[in-house]
């Protein structure tokens, strides 16, 4: 328990509240006491990841390409309309793709075909896959990929708080998009709030912290194995 707040298990995430929901206390706060989202995640949401110079690119090379997993220790998905309400996991693994080979142009690049939440974050799913996986600028002095991760839906469910959808236009689009980094030295691929097209719809209960319309952002860090070399040009 923290200031008060109770936690759900394994340290993570949603602050579920009785049914008559009294003073709502930050989520925001109260992971980032238990460690499970850092100060800098937390300011990104705001500010971003995204600066550095970084020179718009046409063509791309990736080695060795082909199937991938990732696995981050710590995920967030936040409401940035109020930035008082969020779903924290402590893990979240995923599976995918990249093109192999010189010449590649950076739309479709690569894509996800699986990703699971899991530590204590009720049931966070994700649908409407593959999600493409868009490289746009490359930066060479640091060997980082920056680009967009477009077909974004997730949906979540927790039996006696809340139900909600996050995704593009819509509920159902299939078109929300996030923005990643990926840098070839670590072999990490960092999605980033900063860009976020999410909002939230279809909200049920959830004790009117959220409402449908609502901005919303992701962020995690996949390590990404095998470790993936991309460059351009």
């Amino acid at each position: 328990m923290i200031a008060g707040v109770p936690l759900s298990p394994l340290r993570a995430l949603t602050r579920r509240r009785p049914r008559s929901y009294p003073g709502f206390v930050s989520l925001i706060t109260a992971a980032r006491a238990c460690g499970i989202l850092p100060a800098a995640a937390a300011g990104a949401l705001t500010v971003g990841l995204l600066s550095g110079p970084a020179a718009a690119a046409t063509t791309w090379t990736v080695s060795p390409g082909g199937p991938v997993t990732g696995h981050s220790n710590q995920t967030a998905l936040i409401d940035t309309t109020t930035g008082t309400f969020g779903i924290f996991c402590a893990s979240s693994s995923l599976h995918g793709n990249f093109r192999s080979g010189h010449g590649l142009p950076g739309a479709g690049l690569g894509s996800v075909t699986a990703v699971s939440f899991s530590g204590g974050c009720f049931t966070l799913a994700s649908g409407r896959l593959p999600w493409k996986v868009n490289a746009r600028s490359y930066t060479s002095g640091t060997g980082t990929t920056t680009g967009t991760i477009t077909g974004v839906h997730l949906v979540f469910t927790d039996p006696g708080f809340c139900d909600f959808a996050a995704d593009g236009t819509g509920a159902t689009a299939g078109d929300g998009i996030v923005h990643f980094r990926y840098a070839n030295g670590t072999g990490k691929l960092r999605i980033v709030a900063a860009g976020s097209t999410l909002h939230i719809y279809r909200v049920n209960g959830c004790g009117g912290t959220i409402h449908d319309g609502d901005a919303a952002a992701l962020s995690g860090t996949y390590v990404i194995t095998p470790a993936q070399v991309i460059t351009s040009p």
